[in-house]
């Protein structure tokens, strides 16, 4: 049961749609940047001029779909990703504990035998990662915030691993 909500959870945090998780990109400020006027598909001249006044005030420009960074959906559906792993192993990690296991990991000892403390640590950790990535994405280090995400997230998916053939041992499978 175990591996199939891991499964599942996984599929589902790496299918989200892009769209979704797609946003504009930003300048330094973090407002949306205007999109080229030539871009834009507009009503008529007449009708435009019917709408508007040279008083009114510019209308805000709001990029198409088409003008969001793919990369961004990337690193979004590497955050969920993050949120899955880390939450996988903290549960792996409570069953091998519950039978009969111990914690390798000399850091994790002391809040391996509570089970709230564990996940408390999860989340902290997954919040780092994802805070991380974000200030490399936002610093205009894309493409390692990108390869930071895969990295801790194919490490947490290793260790997961592990403690799930652990626990097998554990059970007798």
């Amino acid at each position: 049961m175990q591996k199939v909500w891991f499964v599942w959870a996984l599929v589902g945090a790496l299918v989200l749609p892009a769209t979704a998780l797609a946003s504009p990109a930003a300048d330094d400020a973090g407002v949306a940047a205007p999109v080229e006027a030539s871009r834009l598909v507009l009503p008529g001249p007449e009708r435009l001029a019917a709408l508007t006044s040279p008083d009114d005030p510019p209308m805000p420009v709001v990029p198409r779909l088409s003008d969001r960074d793919p990369r961004r959906a990337v690193l979004s559906a590497l955050h969920a990703a993050t949120g899955v792993v880390q939450t996988y192993d903290g549960l792996l990690t409570m069953r091998v504990i519950r039978a009969g296991g111990t914690e390798s990991n000399p850091l994790m000892r002391p809040v391996a035998g509570h089970e709230g403390a564990m996940m408390g640590v999860k989340v902290a950790a997954a919040v780092a990662t994802v805070i991380g990535t974000e200030t490399l994405w936002r610093d205009n280090h894309r493409i390692a915030a990108i390869v930071a995400s895969v990295v801790v997230n194919g490490g947490m998916a290793m260790i997961a691993r592990h403690n799930a053939q652990v626990l097998a041992r554990l059970e007798g499978r």
